[in-house]
């Protein structure tokens, strides 16, 4: 029994140095090296650090609903540029005049002129009765000739022949239209139902014109963000805003050579950790995800295990000279409830809920019982003997 007392003890002393599997997160600390600065400032905490050449480090958001108003503003502000010359899709005035070129099908139409209208006697079919702009965008017509076509709207074009035609006929009525847009094209791929090409035309088209044309989302896409790339520029529109109008974000008005490219979901979840019924990663959809919901899609907070006062939100910066964050709250009081239902989690934010000491405590003594038990096994055969 005295050895079982002394191994029950050493055992004791090497789980004090010993981590306990799963998660042990601490914020009141800063990281095991040697810290430079620790800065404080009513609810934010900075720690600060040398490593190497480096100063690195990490600041912690006691969440209230000062610190949640900021945040707020901090991530309006984060998305709001979308640079030069990608302009919004207005509704409140006509779009531009359509600029033809190559592989545009142009019909004309000379009143009185049957045999300059349809040459070939059939006007059903556009693609004899019209005239195609060639690759190198001119277009040939009866008693005009060969001549420049692409770059010129409808108007242009119909005062163009007018003048031309006036040699030979006296007083010439001409209707133009296109017939067939084909040289303007956008491409859209990644997570789409039919990823593929849209045609620009007459009318004013946006990212989310072109996202229905091909069928809409995928099962998997992002219902986040999509991307936009542009003579060598791309930039990343908030899909999720301008699909649910939670917040005026404009539809950018598309360009021919445009690439639009919607991700899958990889990068939209939100890992829940810690002390909860089931650990699990969510995937954030078009709305917005708030800490409530995230922490009630895992089954809620494990009532013998979890900590209510130390739940905790880490989260990555979103520009390279920014520190990441760790937002903490108390959900022992109906306050820190209340903020929690408007804490809005942003895309690979990780939720942790700590354990409590008691759960720690059993964690230790159930990692020991196997160990105890053969080491009593061990000390009944020996005395037996």
């Amino acid at each position: 029994m005295i050895r079982l007392c002394i191994g029950f003890g050493a055992l004791l002393l090497m789980s004090a140095c010993s981590v306990v599997p799963g998660l042990n997160v601490r914020v009141d600390q800063p990281p095991p090296y040697e810290p430079v600065a620790v800065s404080k400032n009513g609810a934010v905490t900075e720690y600060l650090a040398q490593v190497g050449d480096q100063v690195m480090g990490y600041r912690v958001v006691e969440i209230s609903g000062r610190t949640l108003a900021q945040l707020r503003a901090e991530t309006d502000i984060a998305l709001e540029p979308l640079g030069q010359g990608f302009d919004a899709v207005r509704l409140d005035r006509a779009a531009d005049e359509y600029r033809m070129g190559p592989g545009d099908i142009v019909l004309v139409t000379v009143w009185d002129h049957p045999e300059l209208s349809s040459p070939l006697g059939d006007r059903n079919d556009v693609r004899n009765a019209g005239r195609l702009i060639l690759s190198d965008g001119s277009m040939f017509y009866p008693y005009v000739g060969s001549f420049t076509a692409a770059g010129m709207t409808v108007a242009e074009l119909r005062v163009f022949l007018t003048d031309k035609l006036e040699r030979v006929i006296n007083h010439p009525q001409l209707d133009v239209r296109v017939a067939e847009f084909r040289s303007q094209r956008v491409q859209v791929t990644g997570d789409i139902r039919q990823p593929g090409t849209v045609i620009l035309d007459d009318t004013a088209k946006g990212v989310l014109e072109a996202i229905n044309e091909r069928g809409g989302l995928s099962e998997n896409a992002s219902r986040r963000r999509v991307l936009l790339s542009r003579d060598g520029q791309s930039i990343t529109l908030d899909l999720a805003a301008m699909m649910s109008g939670d917040r005026p974000v404009p539809n950018v008005a598309l360009r021919a050579g445009d690439v639009i490219h919607v991700p899958d979901s990889s990068n939209d979840l939100v890992f829940v950790l810690g002390e909860t019924s089931n650990q699990k990663q969510i995937v954030l959809q078009q709305g917005k995800t708030t800490l409530t919901q995230a922490l009630t899609e895992a089954g809620g907070l494990d009532k013998a295990r979890a900590n209510d006062a130390g739940v905790l939100v880490f989260r990555r910066p979103n520009r390279l000279e920014a520190m990441p964050t760790i937002y903490t709250l108390d959900l022992d009081n109906p306050l820190g409830l209340m903020l929690a239902g408007e804490l809005v989690l942003q895309p690979r934010d990780v939720v942790y809920v700590k354990p409590t000491g008691f759960a720690k405590y059993n964690a230790v003594i159930n990692q020991l019982l196997p160990t105890i038990s053969a080491i009593f096994q061990i000390d009944r055969l020996t005395t037996n003997r």
